[in-house]
C-alpha cells in the first residue's frame, strides 16, 4: 500500500514538474509564464492573462467511451472557436502528462508534436466566427488538460 501511494505521488510530481518546465512561452521580447497566453497581432507580441483572453474558446466533448481488453478509451472531439474579428492564423495548444493517446494514429486533423497541438497548413487559419475541429483517442475516461499557449492573428 505504501509503495502504491509513493508511486502515485512520484508520478504526480513528475507530471507537475514537466508542466512547470514547459509553461514558459517566448513571446517577442517577453517570456509568458503560468496563466498567460502569447498573443501576436499585426506582428506585435504580448503576454495576456488567460482569463482576459476572450478571442478563442476550446471546447472538448466526449464522442464515446469503450474498453479494449479491459483498458478504457475515450474518443474526444475538440472545437477551437475564433471569436476575434480577424482570422486566427495559428494557435498553440499545450497539454501535459494527462494526455496519453492510444497510439500514433489516435490524433487527427491537427499536428501533435511533443505535447503541443498546432493547426495544419491546409487549415489556412480560422476565420472570425468559425470553428476548427480535431479529435483524438485517449487512454482512460478523464479528459486531458489543454492550455492555450499562443495565438497568432
Amino acid at each position: 500500500m505504501k509503495f502504491t501511494s509513493f508511486a502515485f505521488l512520484l508520478v504526480a510530481i513528475t507530471c507537475l514538474s514537466a508542466v512547470s518546465a514547459t509553461w514558459q512561452q517566448v513571446c517577442g521580447s517577453n517570456v509568458c509564464g503560468v496563466g498567460q497566453v502569447c498573443v501576436c497581432r499585426d506582428g506585435v507580441s504580448n503576454c495576456v492573462l488567460l482569463d482576459q483572453c476572450h478571442d478563442v474558446a476550446i471546447v472538448q466533448t466526449i464522442e464515446r467511451t469503450w474498453e479494449e481488453n479491459g483498458v478504457p478509451f475515450t474518443l474526444y472531439r475538440v472545437h477551437v472557436v475564433n471569436y476575434a474579428p480577424m482570422t486566427l492564423q495559428q494557435i498553440v495548444i499545450e497539454t501535459d502528462c494527462t494526455l496519453n493517446p492510444r497510439d500514433n494514429n489516435s490524433v487527427w486533423n491537427i499536428i501533435y508534436d511533443h505535447g503541443y497541438f498546432l493547426l495544419p497548413q491546409y487549415a489556412q487559419g480560422i476565420k472570425p466566427g468559425q470553428t476548427f475541429t480535431f479529435g483524438y483517442i485517449d487512454h482512460g475516461r478523464v479528459a486531458p488538460n489543454l492550455f492555450i499557449k499562443a495565438l497568432t492573428y
